[in-house]
């Protein structure tokens, strides 16, 4: 990784070696890029990973984030607060959205100032970083967000009586992949199922297997492919349903 290449130079680019205390936080402007080191010194989350604190005046213009490290993954939190800890405000998070497991988010924070919190993913971890801030959104292909926050979306498909049942039956394959988000875990979906599928007509049943078969397909192309819009997709099809049958709907943001 173009990290790693950098930090056999370390010495020459000068990375800030001595981690500051758990209240410092780094100005960095829109156009700069920083260097710094998470280590034992390090502040520490309540899971045990090193973070440090970076702010930025966006002033509301669209801005990219980059986290790149060859040492560590890396784990980027944006938000607002007094501090970049458990306590900060989170308003997106990326865990490699960037090349490798290097973190990016994008966006217009309409924030007079914006936390950036440094982190990395697993605890104990730790060594160089570059932190980068652009002007802009990433010329490359649109970001749709990560796993960790999905993006907002909205469903191809309808709530027709067909569509619903299918929904609800594909959890049965799925909700060991989605059940960290919102309420999934802790929503019977075959009784859901069966209280929809009542309502099929005779031609319908064939229809809600086909679109069990679909929506399972969607959601894992996503898992597998890294396409965190087809989670949502499959997320929002499935809060749409519960919407238009009268259940309490199911939330896709933890």
């Amino acid at each position: 990784m173009l990290a790693r290449l950098i930090a056999t130079s370390a010495a020459a680019l000068a990375l800030a070696a001595v981690a500051q205390p758990a209240a410092a936080q780094t100005r960095i402007a829109v156009g700069e890029q920083s260097g710094a080191t998470l280590n034992a010194q390090s502040p520490k989350l309540a899971d045990g990973s090193y973070y440090q604190c970076w702010v930025v005046e966006a002033r509301g213009q669209p801005i990219t984030i980059d986290l790149m490290s060859g040492f560590f993954d890396t784990f980027l939190v944006v938000g607002t607060g007094s501090d970049c800890g458990d306590s900060m405000t989170a308003i997106a998070a990326d865990d490699d959205s960037g090349n490798n497991t290097n973190a990016q988010i994008s966006g217009t924070f309409d924030v007079p100032r914006l936390l950036i919190r440094a982190n990395a993913f697993n605890a104990g971890e730790g060594g160089n970083y570059w932190i980068k801030v652009t002007a802009g959104l990433p010329e490359v292909e649109e970001r749709l967000g990560s796993m960790d926050a999905l993006p907002q979306v909205t469903s191809e498909w309808g709530t027709e009586t067909y569509v619903c049942a299918g929904a609800y039956r594909a959890m049965g394959e799925l909700k060991q992949y989605v059940g960290r988000y919102g309420n999934v875990a802790s929503i019977d979906y075959a009784a859901r199922d069966r209280q929809v599928s009542g309502r099929l007509s005779t031609g319908e049943a064939g229809s809600a297997d086909f679109m069990s078969s679909a929506l399972a397909l969607e959601a894992l192309n996503g898992f597998i492919d890294d396409k965190p819009q087809n989670v949502a997709s499959y997320l929002e099809t499935v809060a749409a349903c519960d919407r238009a049958y009268g259940f309490n709907p199911v939330t896709r943001y933890r």
